[in-house]
């Protein structure tokens, strides 16, 4: 509303106002400011306390239409209009609201605010754990990080207890006994809103009911809430999207978020760019970019992220002993198989897809890229197998471009990285763990004399046990690779004189001896979490704002980190600091690096050619010339932007080599 001072209405302007239909039991509560036209209010009651702005100006809607400034066909109670606004067809009426300039409300039923709301901020939901004792405060300021931290940190009693602080403090500055309708906000055909903030450009169009909810949005970031939905207790984060008879309740839709075609979700999490359709959760975190598009599908009690549902997903967390106390954790870049089947607790390492039903407890964290299925009732376990996929290969490129956040303020902090030493000390491990499986069933078969097993279990599952030493091989690969990778970075386009100082530990970042963490999207060094949990616990960061900064400081400083782990790492696998090495070993460990590229890169190529091969043709042709068919849709494999993508790789992989030998 403009700052013109406002006025009590003259006895000309209520006598049009009667004249048009209007009345109120006083009018001496109804304000309004100077561009005030009472012709253009008609059939309007005014009760409480009334506010009304100019209505020189226009109404202009999303699609760029312009319809005149007017209150028609409404009840308002206690309401400030903004400048500039259009109110017509209120079949209830508009009570306890703040409504800021260049609103659109039409065709609506009732829209108000009863009593004091925090409008959903504040509000404790049971995510992860269905039985309790993981309970999040959520708030329209939680992002994926913090989320993370008061849902998986419980054993930090005193940092539960100044996050859950900060929360309660952010949900008392938004306690008010009236609603807040952002500026630029159009909505039309709704039936039921109560309680509900509303932020600037939101768009909700044909909702059934909206209760005790917040609604960020923005002009770069707009929010829209589409026909048939129904949501209590919930936060939709900016540029999120709710449609198709989607039903939220005590839930939190990230940023960039597209819900709908009857999702259900209860006490649960979705946070930046995932997709929610037809699906049923309950009690689910599921991080950044997890999607789940399948009708018969039902996620439950379980942590995701980067994550893909398959048709018929379920898990089970109820042994009907204690309760629904059990939960699952599926490391970033899951999959799941057309109906695959999880038995709570267990544990899926990074990017590993799962095949089949699984009916027992396991563990394979310590396994990043591998498959699970099943064989005969176990479950199964490749290591390694599924970094040479163009699946995987293709998620980490798409991941990056297809990021639907348009607020330059954005909550969740993403490193999209496939690779990391969160990763990569995985695969150390796991290299040492089949090591170990295997010298431990040859001692096993030459001591009792036993035929040879064909599985070694461990921690619930089942690994062939002629695959231990090839798997052992595929981490020791992929880590030639990434530790490459690292050492190119941050060498090249130097001169050969400051080769060797580059190769010291970066004084930024931390020492490089502690494990990584994955903090729902964020990869870091634990010691930087630890020193984080320190500064909360020391009420140093008492807001969330303060909170967001310290996290984004650890985002900015991955690169630093990941080099220092690197050395660190290096020394742990080499005995020595790589800025000691000699220049042979420095060209070896190269070399290492380049057979290493070369022969993933054509592995990947060899999983693209099988696109294109007489399998994949079976579907084409139905009426004959199946090649013909086949190549019109899918085109060819020489042709493939994604298959010369990796062909380009190829050579760049030769030119940096050839840059970086020079160097030394």
């Amino acid at each position: 509303m403009s700052d013109d001072k406002l006025s009590s209405l003259t006895q000309e302007q209520i006598k049009i106002l009667e004249k048009n239909g209007c009345r109120s039991s006083s009018w001496d509560n109804v304000r309004v400011s100077s561009g005030f036209d009472p012709s253009q209010v008609s059939n309007t009651v005014f009760e409480g306390e009334v506010l009304i702005g100019s209505m020189k100006g226009n109404v202009i809607l999303p699609d760029g239409i312009e319809c005149r400034s007017e209150i028609r066909n409404a009840c308002l109670y206690n309401v400030t209009v903004g400048d500039n606004c259009r109110i017509s067809q209120v079949n209830g009426r508009l009570m306890n609201l703040k409504i800021d300039d260049n609103v659109l409300i039409e065709n609506v039923g009732t829209i108000t605010c009863t009593g004091s709301s925090t409008f959903g901020n504040g509000h404790e939901i049971c995510p992860l754990n269905e039985g309790g004792g993981r309970e999040l405060k959520m708030t329209e300021k939680t992002s994926a990080q913090v989320a993370y931290l008061t849902i998986m940190y419980r054993q930090e009693k005193e940092f539960i207890k100044n996050l859950n602080k900060i929360a309660e403090n952010f949900a008392g500055t938004m306690l008010h006994s009236k609603a807040h309708i952002g500026k630029n906000a159009c909505i039309t055909n709704c039936q039921t809103v109560e309680n509900v903030y509303i932020g600037p450009y939101s768009v909700i169009d044909g909702a059934v009911s909206l209760k005790n909810g917040t609604i960020v949005s923005s002009e770069e970031a707009p929010t829209i809430v589409g026909k048939g939905v129904v949501a209590e207790s919930f936060i939709f984060q900016k540029g999120s999207s709710v449609k198709d008879g989607a039903m939220v309740s005590e839930s939190l839709i990230g940023e960039g978020t597209a819900v709908g075609k009857q999702f259900s979700s209860e006490n649960s999490l979705f946070f930046a760019n995932s997709e929610c359709f037809h699906s049923e959760v309950c009690s689910v975190f599921a991080g950044p970019y997890s999607v789940t598009h399948h009708r018969s599908t039902l996620l439950i009690a379980g942590y995701f992220s980067f994550y893909n549902a398959g048709s018929g997903t379920n898990q089970s967390n109820h042994m009907y002993k204690l309760g629904p106390i059990h939960q699952g954790i599926m490391e970033r870049g899951c999959k799941t198989g057309s109906f695959s089947y999880l038995l709570w607790p267990s544990r899926v390492g990074a990017f590993t897809p799962v095949l089949g039903k699984h009916y027992s407890n396991f563990d394979t964290s310590e396994f990043p890229f591998s498959y699970i299925d099943e064989d005969n009732g176990k479950s199964t376990l490749i290591p390694g197998m599924n970094f040479f996929t163009v699946g995987t290969m293709r998620d980490g490129e798409k991941w990056p471009s297809r990021d639907r956040r348009k607020n330059s303020d954005k909550l969740d902090l993403i490193i999209f990285n496939v690779l990391s030493p969160y990763i990569g000390q995985k695969m150390i491990r796991g290299q040492q763990v089949l090591a170990e499986l295997y010298e431990k069933a040859m001692k096993e078969m030459y001591q009792k004399s036993e035929a040879k097993p064909e599985y070694v279990t461990y921690k619930g599952i089942h690994i062939k046990r002629l695959l231990l030493k090839t798997c052992g091989r595929y981490y020791k690969l992929i880590l030639s690779k990434y530790f490459g990778d690292i050492l190119l970075k941050r060498v090249r386009k130097m001169s050969p004189k400051r080769i060797r100082s580059i190769l010291q530990p970066d004084s930024k970042g931390t020492d490089g001896t502690a494990e990584w963490v994955d903090l729902c999207g964020l990869l870091c060094d634990r010691a930087r979490v630890e020193r984080l949990i320190q500064d909360v616990d020391s009420q140093e960061f008492d807001t969330f704002d303060k909170l967001q900064s310290a996290l984004l400081d650890i985002y900015n400083a991955y690169e630093v980190d990941e080099w220092n782990w690197f050395l660190a790492q290096y020394k742990i696998l080499n005995g020595c600091n790589l800025a000691s090495e000699e220049d042979e070993k420095l060209k070896k460990f190269l070399e290492e690096w380049k057979i290493a590229s070369l022969k993933l890169v054509n592995m990947v190529l060899n999983d693209a050619e099988k696109e294109f091969d007489e399998t994949a043709r079976a579907g084409f042709g139905i009426d004959g010339a199946s090649d013909a068919d086949f190549t019109a849709v899918r085109g060819t494999y020489e042709g493939n932007s994604f298959v010369n993508k990796l062909k380009q790789q190829i050579k760049e992989i030769e030119n940096k080599y050839e840059e970086v030998m020079e160097l030394i």
